[in-house]
């Protein structure tokens, strides 16, 4: 889990480049300082996972796998997962 990964690899920033779906950055209107983190690399082996879990910024993210594949389990609203307090 890399949160400062273009700060410590520039050149990295170079080959990122935003879909054009999500060009409109609403939380830019925060300001540098008051944004959340917002850009990660995360990795991990095979069979890695997290646990059901909520953003702990409470923010919004797109994601891309690079490669293997992702589950993604999604609940109705009001309907909590196991192990996630409300």
């Amino acid at each position: 889990f890399e949160k400062d990964i273009f700060r410590k690899c520039p050149e990295m920033e170079a080959e990122y480049t935003l879909p054009p779906q999500f060009d409109e950055d609403l939380m830019s209107a925060l300001g540098r300082d008051a944004r959340p983190d917002y850009r990660w690399l995360i990795v991990g082996p095979k069979l890695s996972g997290s646990s059901f879990h909520v953003d702990p910024n409470c923010n919004f993210a797109w994601n891309a796998t690079l490669q293997g594949r992702k589950k993604w389990v999604f609940y109705p609203p009001g309907v909590q997962p196991p192990g996630v307090d409300g």
